[in-house]
């Protein structure tokens, strides 16, 4: 009998065991997919992080969930290097959400309708996109020159909506569709970046 229940045990043992090893398995596989996606991220310019906070946001919080579930079955070391990542994230987070919280909201909807054509961005049908994207385009090149910082954080808000709608109905998207959105994504980003540019150069010239 004594040796029956040993054998349970063992077994009962063995089983927890390689539960645990899945788990821990899964978890450093969930660790994997953040350090790609952060090192992707992290290799863009801050202004594109910006023009895509919304989507950034929800594709973060999608990746960390698991991982803040089960933070104490990490070993030492990811938790460490989990806990740099989220560090990482905390220093975005803080610089977009703080420019972004005191947007008027009805000069918000003005810069949605003038950009895109609508106020409710997240209703856009898939098919209109493209559209969407094309019209927010013209417009930066259009109107850019004469906008000011403020005019910037409006504009990036709006391209956000729009990257966040993309991200929710990518399944949806034809193939030409996405690669055109992208180069849209990619012309608004370098567009903000030479705005940038040209402040720190101005800022230059008058600091001599």
């Amino acid at each position: 009998m004594k040796k029956r229940v040993n054998l349970i045990l063992a077994v009962v043992l063995l089983l927890a065991s390689m539960g645990m090893a899945q788990a821990q398995t899964q978890l450093e596989q969930d660790l994997a997919e953040m350090r790609a996606w952060m090192q992707q991220r992290s290799a863009q310019a801050d202004s594109a992080i910006t023009a895509e906070w919304p989507t950034v946001k929800k594709e973060f919080e999608e990746l960390s969930y698991s991982l803040d579930r089960n933070t104490k079955k990490l070993s030492e070391k990811s938790r460490v290097e989990y806990e740099t990542y989220k560090q990482r994230y905390t220093e975005w987070k803080v610089r977009n959400e703080s420019q972004l919280v005191d947007l008027d909201g009805k000069e918000l909807e003005r810069w949605e309708r003038e950009m895109t054509g609508t106020t409710q961005i997240s209703k856009i049908k898939p098919v209109h996109l493209r559209d969407a994207f094309n019209k927010a385009l013209e417009y930066t090149r259009e109107y850019r020159r004469d906008w000011t910082l403020r005019d910037w954080d409006y504009a990036e808000f709006v391209l956000g909506e729009l990257n966040t709608r993309k991200t929710n109905t990518l399944d949806l998207l034809s193939t030409g569709d996405k690669i055109k959105i992208a180069a849209l994504q990619v012309e608004f980003a370098t567009l903000k970046k030479g705005r940038e540019a040209k402040d720190a150069y101005e800022e230059m010239r008058e600091s001599r």
